[in-house]
């Protein structure tokens, strides 16, 4: 019995470690800022960090793990409930197709196939945002800030690499083969 709750646990706290390390990046940049410029980086570590955990611990991150995470952004964001969801749902689901038919492993092409997946979300997103309000979002501040993303995301992505180093055994990712 004692063994069962410590496996459980376990199980848990791997799960845990992904959303944790991502909320924990974001209140980190969310910060109260005066300017508008620093505003663009709020959602960048949401981003880098779907894409880094469903490519690299998919047995970690699942779609409830997504949109659990868009919950925190609307809410954290003040947008309408539901954009940041369906775009995180989307960037999930296409990196898991990524994923799938290319090797992530290696981070040059990780990198590159994040600037695929990023590039269609925001656009999805623009898309979503541009029929709820209806009107067109301004072309400079999404560019602005597709580009912050994809050029942050190997920070971020050390930041998650140590997360999972120290919190998540590799032992336990191989004990199942």
């Amino acid at each position: 019995m004692k063994s069962a709750i410590k496996n459980f646990l376990a199980t848990i706290g791997i799960f845990l470690v992904p959303i944790l390390s991502i909320i924990a990046l974001e209140l980190l940049l969310y910060l109260p800022r005066s300017g508008g410029f620093w505003n663009f980086m709020r959602l960048t570590p949401f981003y880098a960090g779907i894409y880094f955990w469903q490519s690299q611990r998919p047995d970690a991150f699942n779609m409830v793990s997504a949109f659990v995470l868009g919950i925190f952004a609307d809410v954290l964001s003040s947008t309408p409930l539901g954009v940041n969801i369906a775009a995180f749902l989307f960037l999930y689901i296409l990196s898991v197709y990524l994923s799938s038919w290319f090797n992530v492993k290696k981070f040059s092409y990780s990198w590159l196939l994040f600037l695929a997946a990023t590039l269609a979300t925001f656009l999805f997103k623009a898309l979503a945002v541009s029929i709820f309000y209806r009107r067109l979002v301004p072309l400079n501040s999404l560019l602005f800030e597709i580009l912050l993303t994809i050029t942050l995301y190997p920070l971020w992505a050390r930041f998650y690499i140590w997360a999972e180093r120290r919190y998540i055994h590799l032992e336990e990712r191989y004990e199942k083969i």
